[in-house]
Order: C-alpha cells, then sequence, then structure tokens
C-alpha cells in the first residue's frame, strides 16, 4: 500500500511519546487498527500535533476511509504544511474524483520537494487518466529516475505507452515488471494486453494464463484471456472463459460482453440478447451493448425494434459513425416493405461517410445501397464504385461480395439482404 510505509522513530515527536510508540510499534506488527488507537489518544491529550494528524490520516486512507481521512490531512497541513501532507491530501482528493483539486495538491508538493516520488506518480496517474499522456510520462519518467524498481510507475507507464500506441515501450516496461517479480499479475496482464493489440493472441492467452494461476479468483483475467481465444477464432475456449468469469461475478461486464458477442456471432440472438440487456441494465446507456442490441434485433428479424434501439444509438453518441451506417443498411436493404426508407437511409449514410472521410468502405458500401433504394441508381453505381477501391486492402470475399452489387445496380436493382 501506498500509504503505509513502516513509521519511522523519528516521525512523530512530540510530549505524548508512549501513545507514538504505541502506533509504531502497533503498525510494525501490522496492527493499523491499533495504531490508529494510539494515534486518538495522542490526539485527545494534544489535537495541534501536526505528525499525529498526519499519520491518522495516512492510515484512514490506506483503510479507503477517505472521508474521516480528509480533516486530519487538513490539519496536518494547517500546522505543517509539507510535500508530503500534500501528496497524501492529493491521494484522498483522486480518490474522491476531485482531480482539479488532487493536480494542485500534487503541484504544491512538488514545489517544496521536485523529487518528491509519491506526488510525480500520482501527478502521472492523473494526467495520463485526462489525456495528457505526453505530461503523464515525463512525470512516470522522473519517478522512475528516483525509484527504478517500481513496479507501480513501470505499470502506470506501461498503460500510458498502450494509450499512445506505442506497444514496444510499454511492452518494456511490463516485461521488466515480470522480471522484477515473476508472480505478480498485473505485469503478465499488461504484456498480454500489448500482444493481442499486437495480434499476438498466443502469446496474449500464455500471459492471461499466468495471471489466471496468479488470481484464480479474479473474473479479469479470464475475459481477458476470453478475447484472446476469441481471437485465435477458438470460440469455445473463448465461451469457457466468460462462463467460468460470470460464474465467480455474475455481473462481470466484459465477460458478458465477450459472452454476448459469441451468441451474436452464431446467430444465436435470443442468447444474445439476453447478454445484452443484462449488460444494459448494470450500465444503461452502454455504447457496445446497445449496438449489439440492435444487431441481434436485426439479425432476428424484429426490424422495428432494431430501428427504436439504432435512433437511441444516434441521439446518444452522435459522433460515432457505425450507428449511422448500420441504420442506413437496415433502412436500405431491409426484407420488410414497411420499414425502408430510402430518403433517410442517404441522409444516415452520409453522416456515416462524413464521420469517416468517405475512407470506409463499408460505408461506402452502405450509401450505395440507399442510393439504389431510393431509385438514384447512377449515384448507387457511382458510391459502389469507390467502395470498391477503398477495399483493395479488406479480404477477397469482403471485395467480392462489395463489387457483386454493380452488376445489380446497372439493372436497376435495389440490394436485399436476406435475413439468415
Amino acid at each position: 500500500m501506498l500509504l503505509l510505509p513502516v513509521l519511522s522513530p523519528g516521525a512523530i515527536k512530540t510530549v505524548q511519546k508512549n501513545y507514538l510508540q504505541e502506533a509504531e510499534q502497533a503498525l510494525r506488527d501490522n496492527k493499523v487498527d491499533e495504531a490508529l488507537a494510539a494515534l486518538d489518544a495522542a490526539l485527545t491529550e494534544d489535537p495541534d500535533n501536526a505528525a499525529a494528524h498526519f499519520w491518522r490520516g495516512r492510515l484512514r486512507a490506506g483503510k479507503g476511509e477517505y472521508d474521516k481521512a480528509l480533516p486530519d490531512l487538513n490539519a496536518a497541513i494547517r500546522l505543517k504544511p509539507t510535500a508530503e501532507a500534500y501528496a497524501h491530501r492529493g491521494y484522498i482528493f483522486q480518490k474522491q474524483r476531485q482531480f482539479d483539486d488532487a493536480l494542485a495538491d500534487f503541484n504544491q508538493a512538488l514545489r517544496l520537494d521536485p523529487q518528491h516520488y509519491l506526488a510525480l506518480f500520482l501527478r502521472g496517474l492523473v494526467l495520463g487518466d485526462s489525456g495528457s499522456t505526453k505530461a503523464s510520462l515525463s512525470d512516470l519518467d522522473s519517478a522512475l529516475a528516483l525509484q527504478p524498481d517500481s513496479r507501480e510507475a513501470l505499470q502506470a507507464r506501461g498503460q500510458v505507452h498502450v494509450i499512445r500506441k506505442e506497444l514496444d515501450l510499454a511492452m518494456a516496461d511490463f516485461e521488466r515488471c515480470i522480471q522484477l517479480d515473476p508472480k505478480d499479475p498485473t505485469g503478465h496482464t499488461g504484456r498480454g494486453g500489448v500482444n493481442y493489440l499486437k495480434g499476438d493472441f498466443k502469446e496474449a492467452v500464455e500471459d492471461y494464463t499466468q495471471a489466471v494461476d496468479l488470481l484464480p479468483k479474479d473474473p479479469q483475467p479470464l475475459a481477458q484471456r476470453g478475447y484472446a481465444y476469441a481471437g485465435l477464432g477458438d470460440m469455445d475456449k473463448a465461451m469457457a472463459d466468460f462462463n467460468a468469469a460470470l460464474a465467480i461475478n455474475p455481473k462481470d461486464l466484459p465477460s458478458l460482453l465477450g459472452r454476448a458477442e459469441i451468441h451474436r456471432s452464431k446467430k444465436g440472438w435470443g442468447d444474445a440478447l439476453k447478454d445484452y440487456q443484462g449488460i444494459l441494465a448494470l450500465a444503461p446507456g452502454d455504447f457496445r451493448a446497445l449496438l449489439g442490441e440492435a444487431s441481434a434485433q436485426y439479425g432476428s428479424g424484429d426490424l422495428e425494434n432494431a430501428l427504436g434501439t439504432y435512433a437511441q444509438l444516434i441521439q446518444r453518441f452522435p459522433t460515432e459513425a457505425q450507428p449511422f451506417n448500420d441504420c442506413a443498411w437496415l433502412l436500405a436493404t431491409g426484407v420488410k416493405d414497411k420499414v425502408r426508407d430510402g430518403k433517410r437511409a442517404v441522409e444516415l449514410a452520409s453522416q456515416a461517410c462524413d464521420l469517416t472521410s468517405y475512407q470506409n468502405p463499408g460505408y461506402l458500401d452502405t450509401l450505395a445501397a440507399a442510393f439504389a433504394e431510393k431509385g438514384e441508381f447512377a449515384n448507387a453505381i457511382k458510391w459502389q464504385e469507390e467502395a470498391v477501391k477503398a477495399s483493395s486492402q479488406e479480404p477477397p470475399e469482403v471485395q467480392a461480395d462489395i463489387k457483386s452489387r454493380i452488376e445489380l445496380y446497372k439493372q436497376n436493382k435495389p440490394y436485399r439482404e436476406e435475413q439468415k
């Protein structure tokens, strides 16, 4: 725990020597509650003891009692403003998601002590979470210069490198974590994540298996391995991992989503819908779950409800292209006459193409189908030819599918997607 280093004999020097010695000994014996009781007694005798407030605040924060810890850190700063006190109050603000206050405290701590490891480390975390990855790396580099073997800082820097798509640098940080402690599961999950992003799914499975062995009661590495198995195309093992994770925690969202996606890929529409709706009950408005729900509704032939779900997505996520595209495809190619609307399909498909700078071959394919449904076959042919050009890097079967519709439009026939 960041907040619980051994209490040194010189850390607290007051007239309540016995109480503080009791607190120190209790900490050495890992008896936090006894240490807190001794500090309570010390502060009863001398309410203005800055060091006792500081340590009680640290211990309370270490127990997650942030509301109780904050007054103690406030008192410590009022009585004796030190870099250590500001860093730990910033930690409390960070945990309470008061990030501006946290940054202000970390900045003040570093003004008092530019080499303060904890302030550098924690400020790096906050900056990384806020998207200021360059500044985050600067702080984490400085923290590691002070403590080169800090696994927490290496893990944090590795995650920032992942966000920046600097996968080789991220890999080096996670491998260093594993070298420092082969039984630290976070090193294995971090390296597994990098391997997954690189498409090295076999290596990712091996890393996640190490983490599963180290954390047998944690659903997270099981879910991560499930996605890696899915990347290998082994859906049976992926499903087994998702089910195992959900046996540990039935509300594990990544596992519910992974299982739903496998059901959907196998056209198990009912099971897929059940899992997507389970996610939405836990996380209303989740983008992936809503998109999956709409897709499963469409696949099952429930086009009217699919349109309603797509309408929700478009309203909630106006900068996401896929809901515009998928709704346009349904309106342009759906087998039910009463749901098709060529004019609206063109509007939505055009929006999807605008959002992706007319570079996505699938979205251009949808735009062509929308014009065909509207009866504008010259435009349909034009955009289908553009889709063919844009699909040059797609698998051969995808290229062939896109190209096949040109002849259909030349015969002035719209495309209809059969429900399967």
